[in-house]
C-alpha cells in the first residue's frame, strides 16, 4: 500500500506543561492481550504477573469464553494457561490472597447465572473448587481483599439487582454474610481495598448509571458514605490503587456514550481530583490489575471488542510528561471518503515521533516518520473496516485513535 503520497500531518505547537517538574503520570501501550478480543473480562494480579481471562461477544454471534492469560510484565508477553475450572464464564469477580486467586459467580455458556467460586494456584497451573456463594446466584458483583480476607456482594441476579455483602476465610473455606451495602441495589459497580478498609461506587441501577461511593469496614462490620466520584455517572467502570491513591475511569454512562475521563481519590480528604485521560479509546468493562505500583489496563469494548493493554506509570522525565500532551484529532470519522487528521504534538518531540496504522488484528499496514505537514487518509488506500492511527515514541504508543471507513 503506497500511503506516502496522502499521509499529510499538521503538527501545532504548544507550550511547555506548567507542571513539568513535577511527578507526573501517563499511559503506556503494552503487548496485545492473547486470546480473542473480547469484553466482561475478569482480571487479577498473583506476585508480579497479571491474569485476565473469560469474557464474551454478544455481537452478531454469541461466544462465551473460559480461557485465561498471563501476562509476565518482565518480557511484556503473554501465555496461556489453564482453562477457568468452572467452564465458560463472563461478568465474573476476583480478589487474591496470597499466592491464589479466587473468582466465581458470573453468567456461563448457557447463559444462566452462577454463584460457584474457583482458587486457581500459579505455581501448579490448576484451579480448585471452594466453597460456593451461599446466596443466589448472580454475575457482575465486585471484590477486593483486606487482610487475607475476601469480600464480594451486588450484582444482578434472576431476582433483580442485589446489595447483599459477604466475606470469605481461606482458612476455613466459608462465606459468612456481613451488613447489607447501603447503597441502592446495583451491579456492575467497582472497588478497591486500601489501609484496612474496603470502597465500593459507580455501577447500573434499573434505569440510569450511578457515582456514589461507600466504605466498608470489617473491624466493624459498618459501611459510611463518602464523596461521589468525579465526572458523569458511570457503569462497567475501572478502579485501582497505586501510591496510597485510589482511581475510578472509563466506563459508561448508561446512554451509550463510553467515557475514558479518570479520577483521583484522597482517602484522607475525602475528595476526587480529575487526572489526564486515559491513553486509549473510549471504552467500558475494561479490567485492571497492579504488580509493583503499576496499574495495567486490559481489553474492554467501544462497541468493538478490544484486546489492547495499558500501564500507568510514575515518571518524573519532561519528555516523559510533553508525551502525554500529544492530542490527535480526526474528522469526519467514521468515513466514507477521506479523514482528517491534526495532531498537537509539543515542539521538542516532532523529531521523535513517527506514525503507525494498524487493523483491528494489530497488523501493522502502514509506518513512517512524522512529517511536518498535514495528514489525510484515503479509504481507496485501506478498504472498509476499523483502524487504529498510533503516534509512536521509542516504539511505544503515547497515543490513538480509532478510524472507520465504510
Amino acid at each position: 500500500m503506497n500511503l506516502h503520497k496522502c499521509l499529510i500531518i499538521f503538527l501545532a505547537l504548544i507550550a511547555l506543561p506548567e507542571t513539568a517538574s513535577a511527578v507526573s503520570r501517563f499511559w503506556h501501550q503494552k503487548a496485545h492481550i492473547g486470546g480473542d478480543a473480547r469484553h466482561r473480562c475478569t482480571a487479577f494480579e498473583i506476585g508480579n504477573k497479571g491474569y485476565y481471562g473469560g469474557g464474551h461477544i454478544n455481537s452478531g454471534t454469541a461466544i462465551t469464553y473460559q480461557d485465561y492469560w498471563e501476562y509476565d510484565p518482565a518480557t511484556n508477553s503473554w501465555t496461556q494457561i489453564a482453562n477457568y475450572g468452572g467452564g465458560l464464564r463472563y461478568h465474573s469477580s476476583a480478589f487474591t490472597i496470597g499466592n491464589a486467586a479466587y473468582v466465581g459467580c458470573g453468567e456461563n455458556g448457557s447463559h444462566s447465572y452462577t454463584n460457584d467460586w474457583w482458587k486457581y494456584v500459579p505455581e501448579v497451573n490448576t484451579w480448585f473448587p471452594i466453597a460456593d456463594l451461599p446466596a443466589i446466584e448472580r454475575r457482575g458483583g465486585t471484590a477486593f481483599a483486606i487482610d487475607g480476607k475476601g469480600y464480594f456482594g451486588t450484582g444482578q441476579s434472576d431476582d433483580g439487582y442485589r446489595i447483599d455483602f459477604f466475606s470469605y476465610s481461606p482458612e476455613t473455606d466459608t462465606w459468612i454474610e456481613l451488613s447489607e451495602f447501603p447503597g441502592e441495589h446495583r451491579s456492575a459497580a467497582v472497588s478497591f481495598s486500601h489501609d484496612g478498609k474496603g470502597y465500593v461506587g459507580t455501577g447500573h441501577k434499573t434505569g440510569s448509571a450511578l457515582s456514589d461511593f461507600y466504605e466498608y469496614d470489617p473491624s466493624t462490620d459498618t459501611w459510611t458514605t463518602k464523596a461521589s466520584v468525579g465526572g458523569s455517572i458511570r457503569q462497567d467502570a475501572m478502579a485501582f490503587v497505586i501510591d496510597g491513591k485510589g482511581y475510578i475511569g472509563t466506563g459508561d454512562d448508561s446512554l451509550d456514550n463510553d467515557l475514558r475521563d479518570v479520577w483521583e481519590y484522597d482517602f484522607d480528604a475525602d475528595t476526587w481530583t480529575q487526572i489526564g485521560d486515559f491513553g486509549g479509546a473510549k471504552r467500558h468493562y475494561a479490567t485492571t490489575f497492579v504488580i509493583d505500583n503499576i496499574v495495567y489496563l486490559a481489553g474492554g469494548t467501544d462497541g468493538t471488542n478490544l484486546k489492547d493493554l495499558w500501564a500507568f506509570a510514575p515518571t518524573t522525565s519532561i519528555e516523559e510528561i510533553l508525551l502525554n500532551e500529544v492530542q490527535i484529532n480526526l474528522y469526519p470519522n467514521p468515513s466514507t471518503d477521506v479523514i482528517t487528521i491534526a495532531a498537537d504534538i509539543p515542539t521538542e518531540l516532532q523529531d521523535q515521533l513517527s506514525v503507525q496504522i494498524t487493523d483491528i488484528t494489530g497488523r501493522t499496514i502502514f509506518q513512517s516518520q512524522v512529517l511536518n505537514s498535514p495528514l489525510k487518509l484515503y479509504k481507496s488506500d485501506f478498504g472498509n473496516g476499523i483502524y487504529f492511527l498510533n503516534i509512536m515514541h521509542n516504539q511505544a504508543i503515547v497515543n490513538t485513535q480509532k478510524f472507520i471507513f465504510n
